[in-house]
Order: C-alpha cells, then structure tokens, then sequence
C-alpha cells in the first residue's frame, strides 16, 4: 500500500494490479490493508478510505476505540442487499463522519436504504481524469458509447435499431452482451484504455446508456470525460446527471426506458451537429471546472474541517469543565 500524507490526512491508493487477481485474495488483502490502517489512525487527526471493502472494514474496526480519528469515504459504490448486508453496512457506516457521493441523489437513497442521517452523506462533484492524455478531437461519423458495467445496453440498442446512423460501442465485457439481438449499425469494439479516449474524442455524439434503477448512480467519469472533450453527451440517467448536465444546454438527459425519447435524443443531434457542436462548447466549459485536483482538494477540505470541529468541541468541553464551580464542603460536625 502507498500512502499519501497531507498535513495530518492519511489517503490509502489502491496498489496497481489488485484487481486482477482472486475475489477471495482481493478481499482478504482488503482486509489486512484495513487492519493496519487502523494500527496506524491514531497518528492521524483524520483518514480518507474509499468506501470497498477496506474502508467499511476500517470503519468496523473503529467501534473498538473510544476515541477515533474523523474518518471521510469516497468512491462509496454501493448496491442495494438483503436485510444482513444492510445491517452490515449500518453499523460500518454509523461510525463515519461523511461519505462523499457522486451524484446528490445517492446521499437520499443511501440515507433511506440504510437508515442513516442524510447529512452523512455529502455530495462531491467528480472529475474529468484526461489532464496527463494525448487524444486528437475530431467527428468521424459516429455514436460513441461504451463501458463495462451498470450500462442497459438492451435498451440502447432498441433506441438505435433502423437509425441510419454508426455506432462503435466498446467493452471489455462482451458477455455482458450475450443473448442480445445487436443491430446491424452497431460495431462492437474491445480495446484499451488509450483506445476507449481516442474513439470517444473521434465521435459525433456520445450516448451513455446508465442504468438508473440501482442504489448507486454510474458513468460520471465517463460523462465528465465526453464533455472535456466538447462531446454533446445523451444521459440516461436523470436523477443522477442532474449535477453535471443541464439538460438542453450541456447535454440532453433521457429517462431509462424510454425508447422513443432516447432514439429522438440521438436522431436530433446526429441530424443538427452544429447544434451538437454548441452543446459540447457548453459541456465542455462545465466540465473544465471538475478537476482531479479541485475534488481531491474537496475532499480533503471536508475532512480537515471536520477534524477542526471536533478538535474544538472537545476543546469546548474542556474549558467549560476547568470553569464550573466546585462543590462546597460542608462540615458535619453540630454547633
């Protein structure tokens, strides 16, 4: 594990190449980084976890101290579960101070599911991550969408079937597209990450085919990366892109599962790219604001301010117990 010290903050990295190996051996090397984080938290006024299972398991361990330092998630990609695993994810959850979500709308579902205060949960607008990446902009013709997971493609091939329009959809997952009838204008693509931004910076439009009926929302970095790039972006989403896209104005955001509005989305910018090319000048401009620096930074702000508060609660605390007055004596002997 890699650390990353900033004043008195303790952010963990998740080593390279972790997730290729095992579930099992993944989550038992979760496991031990949380053990010795938990060793190690004394030293810090405050630590930032990401909310896998590491962070959760930090967070359980913090039940066995009486004083703790503030403890700040991010990444919290959580799906809904049966009774225990929300149980589970409570009693990790009641002893973190603030979970930093990436879309508005988790912190109210993450609040209800859970049964926790919604003023746990903070929203933190996610980032663009194309600063240190070559790509070359152009419009070659085509609809982009792409990704491997909590994508409905299903629906996003309905809305594209009979458009005289080319699609290059790319994902490692090719079995996530099992049984499924493609059209004949869709070309299915799997190819690496340097590949996955040069075909998004060479599209038209962009189409990000969400699923909005799970707990956590999906695809912001997608999304952020697409308006860098200038890239009209189509949202499936709209309860969790309403932070990032104004619709009509920096992109256009269609209900999952309307099929009509998603095909009508894509046939009106495929047919007005000047239109196309304005929205992205305006998503782009949005999405310029969003750095990797600016929510780091973010994050690390809401974790010092937290450990400020409680430092000076305590301090509080004990000035008003040196200040009360002592209990008199009284002598128990009679006149």
């Amino acid at each position: 594990t890699s650390f990353l010290q900033t004043g008195k903050v303790w952010q963990g990295t998740r080593p390279a190449g972790i997730f290729k190996k095992s579930n099992l051996l993944r989550r038992a090397l979760e496991l031990r980084r949380a053990w010795k984080l938990f060793r190690q938290a004394p030293n810090f006024d405050a630590v930032i976890t990401v909310g896998s299972l590491e962070g959760l398991a930090f967070a359980a361990l913090q039940n066995l101290r009486r004083r703790r330092p503030v403890h700040v998630m991010y990444d919290c990609y959580w799906y809904a579960g049966n009774i225990l695993r929300n149980a589970w994810m409570r009693f990790c959850l009641r002893q973190v101070d603030c979970c930093a979500v990436w879309a508005s709308v988790e912190g109210e579902r993450y609040a209800k599911a859970f049964g926790l205060a919604r003023s746990k949960f903070r929203f933190v607008a996610h980032h663009h991550s194309l600063n240190d990446y070559a790509y070359q902009i152009a419009d070659r013709g085509y609809v982009f969408t792409g990704g491997n997971s909590d994508r409905d493609y299903g629906f996003f091939f309905q809305a594209m079937r009979d458009l005289p329009v080319k699609c290059i959809l790319a994902t490692n997952r090719v079995d996530l597209l099992a049984g499924m009838d493609v059209p004949g204008n869709i070309q299915i693509v799997s190819v690496s990450a340097t590949e996955f931004r040069q075909l998004m910076a060479e599209a038209r439009v962009v189409v990000m085919p969400v699923r909005a009926d799970l707990l956590r929302t999906a695809g912001q970095q997608s999304i952020l990366n697409a308006m860098y790039m200038g890239k009209a972006v189509i949202l499936t989403d709209p309860e969790g892109g309403r932070d990032y896209i104004e619709d009509g104005k920096t992109g256009l955001l269609v209900s999952q599962g309307d099929v009509d509005g998603l095909r009508a989305a894509i046939r009106e910018l495929w047919e007005q790219p000047d239109k196309a090319r304005a929205m992205g000048d305006q998503a782009r401009a949005a999405a310029a604001k969003l750095t990797t620096e600016r929510c780091n930074t973010e994050i690390w702000q809401l974790a010092l301010g937290l450990s400020a508060l409680r430092l000076n609660s305590r301090r509080t605390i004990a000035t008003l117990a040196a200040s009360a007055p002592t209990k008199a004596k009284v002598s128990s002997e009679q006149p």
